[in-house]
């Protein structure tokens, strides 16, 4: 896996739950949402998902890519529906958005795993992918 000092990294966990309902909050709190530093609605929606994954991924690192992506996808879904209750506006485009940040994060780890040999430096990456996908992978017999 990415990171295997411990199946849960405490701090990051911690960051992880920290930032998701500061993000729920945020989401439906009543408010301007065309003012701060980044105007555009989609753009703070890829943002907080892509940091939401990598916090994720470094708070668990035993779990599955797909399960993480899975979660916070519908965390996403969530939050739309929520906001149809108090108010807010509710769109696909803003699920879109947020399954864009998900993947962003996603895509180069796949890609390493994919396009890199197995050595003893990159097996673990490799070896992430494979239990991302639902494969059992063993370790490459060394001579």
């Amino acid at each position: 896996m990415l990171f295997r000092n411990r199946k849960i990294n405490r701090l990051a966990f911690a960051a992880f739950v920290a930032a998701a309902a500061f993000a729920l909050w945020k989401a439906l709190a009543p408010g301007d949402d065309s003012v701060g530093l980044i105007p555009w609605d989609k753009a703070k929606h890829f943002i907080v998902f892509y940091v939401l994954t990598a916090l994720a991924i470094t708070a668990l690192p035993a779990s599955r890519f797909w399960r993480i992506g899975v979660v916070l996808l519908a965390f996403g879904g969530a939050i739309e529906v929520l906001q149809a209750f108090v108010g807010r506006d509710a769109a696909w485009g803003d699920l879109f958005a947020d399954a864009c940040g998900i993947c962003a994060l996603f895509g180069p780890i796949i890609l390493r795993g994919l396009t890199t040999a197995p050595t003893p430096a990159t097996r673990d990456a490799a070896s992430g992918v494979g239990q991302m996908l639902g494969q059992k992978v063993e370790a490459p017999v060394q001579l």
